[in-house]
């Protein structure tokens, strides 16, 4: 096997993971501040956490399909994971706030 075909097998495995890792990570993140700042709000827990779930179906599905169209593979795993822990950590200060 030469060079060239393993350096495509290694980008395209990555980019495979960064579109189902990455995109579940930042669709978690992104669903666990939308539940918290909706019952932040006044919304019912229940409500909240359905209305961010039908929401997180549609983003994970863009980001999934993002992650094949897009040039660079580190701006991929950036925005994913990177957006992920940012949106996680503020869901986290907002249930603490709520406490």
């Amino acid at each position: 096997m030469s060079s060239t075909a393993a350096a495509y097998r290694w980008h395209l495995f990555s980019r495979i993971c960064a579109a189902v890792l990455g995109s579940y990570a930042f669709t978690w993140g992104f669903m666990a501040l939308g539940i918290a700042l909706l019952f932040a709000a006044g919304m019912a827990f229940h409500d909240a956490e359905h209305l961010s779930a039908i929401i997180g179906l549609l983003v994970f599905l863009c980001l999934f399909l993002w992650a094949f169209s897009a040039r660079s593979l580190w701006r991929i795993w950036l925005v994913l994971a990177g957006g992920g822990l940012l949106m996680t950590g503020g869901a986290s200060l907002v249930q603490r706030a709520l406490l």
